[in-house]
């Protein structure tokens, strides 16, 4: 009897032994996990970001996939969109298989680990995508960058639409408070890049009875981002840098002067427009 229940108590103690061992085993294999490994696994594709936060235990995979799409708030504040849908899956030879629940429909996908990218490929397409591994400090990175690419998109349209308008104006005119003198640019060439290529025709009233009129055309060169603007050119054999700024689109811009410290105000004229004003500006001086 006395020996029964020693063979009874080795067989306990080895059971719980065996427990311990698969336990443990069990523990280290689901720590080794690549799915365990990361805080997130994230994927980002034009404006929109996605990520998968998986757990992986004794072959079994929760979590939730996450999907961002950054959206137009009213006026000039853009706001994030977030959508969370719950996940489960399963270990297979091959890697993973997950089904996410997007508004009751089970979507299915399949997964490996191609380095330390999790591959993942939406059964219904043809793709997959590979979502990299982060920690919850790089997925806050990652939000912010979603917004600083609308930031940028924003801005890259806004110069496109400014050059586009620009190349379709003939030309900008400026005429003294006085009247004694007028200044008209033509742009005619601008590029993306911000490169302006153009004339400046300076028109003046000389107030000298034998020479009253008299007209001059220089070159100019200079650079734009839309907002600023900054022009070089040469006016009675001297150099000059012209600084100034854009205001409402390619409408009108305001320049430094050579001669002053004021600012020379330009304003968008149509060809039938500069021509009536130039007219009309030497008819008076070569009339007076």
């Amino acid at each position: 009897m006395k020996s029964f229940k020693s063979w009874g108590a080795i067989v306990i103690i080895a059971s719980l032994i065996a427990s311990g061992l698969w336990w443990t085993i069990t523990e280290m294999k689901d720590r080794r996990d690549p799915l365990n490994q990361a805080d997130a696994f994230v994927y980002t594709d034009n404006g929109m970001l996605y990520w998968f936060e998986l757990t992986s235990r004794k072959g079994k995979v929760e979590g939730n996939l996450h999907q961002e799409k950054l959206m137009d708030g009213y006026g000039d504040s853009p706001y994030i969109e977030e959508k969370t849908f719950p996940l489960t899956g399963e270990s297979t030879d091959k890697g993973y298989e997950f089904n996410v629940n997007v508004d009751g429909k089970t979507i299915s996908y399949t997964a490996f680990f191609s380095g330390p990218h999790l591959s993942v490929q939406n059964q219904q397409e043809t793709e997959s995508h590979l979502y990299n591994p982060v920690s919850d400090e790089e997925l806050v990175e990652y939000v912010d960058a979603l917004l600083n690419y609308h930031a940028e998109e924003k801005e890259n349209d806004r110069i496109k639409r400014f050059f586009t308008d620009l190349r379709q104006v003939y030309g900008y005119l400026h005429t003294s408070e006085d009247g004694t003198y007028q200044l008209f640019i033509k742009i005619d060439e601008a590029l993306l890049e911000g490169e302006l290529t153009g004339s400046l025709l300076m028109v003046n009233d000389t107030g000298n009875e034998n020479h009253p009129y008299e007209e001059e055309i220089a070159v100019i060169n200079g650079i734009t981002d839309g907002t600023m603007v900054v022009v070089y050119t040469t006016v009675d054999e001297k150099k000059a840098k012209l600084t100034g700024r854009f205001y409402e689109g390619a409408n009108r811009f305001e320049l430094s002067s050579w001669k002053t410290d004021d600012k020379l105000k330009f304003y968008a004229v149509t060809e039938e427009e500069f021509k009536k004003s130039h007219d009309e500006f030497k008819k008076k001086v070569l009339n007076r």
